[in-house]
């Protein structure tokens, strides 16, 4: 699934990066970009660890071992 983080990274950052300088007329202004960016970070964080907490984790040989006997 790291197909996954790396496009909705890409998206997240991208959409940050071009809305400041949409809004801005183009002009690079760091204050802006900074804040968009680190909400694009926490965005991100957040979907990482929605993600991680519903992707299955593989069974310990103990629990296999419980399962399958």
């Amino acid at each position: 699934m790291i197909r996954r983080r790396i496009f909705a990274a890409l998206l997240l950052f991208g959409v940050a990066i071009g809305s400041a300088l949409f809004w801005d007329d183009g002009e690079i202004r760091w204050l802006t970009i900074g804040v968009n960016i680190a909400c694009a970070t926490a965005g991100l964080f957040f979907l990482h660890y929605r993600w991680r907490s519903k992707e299955r984790r593989p069974f310990p040989p103990t629990q296999a071992n419980d399962v399958f006997n």
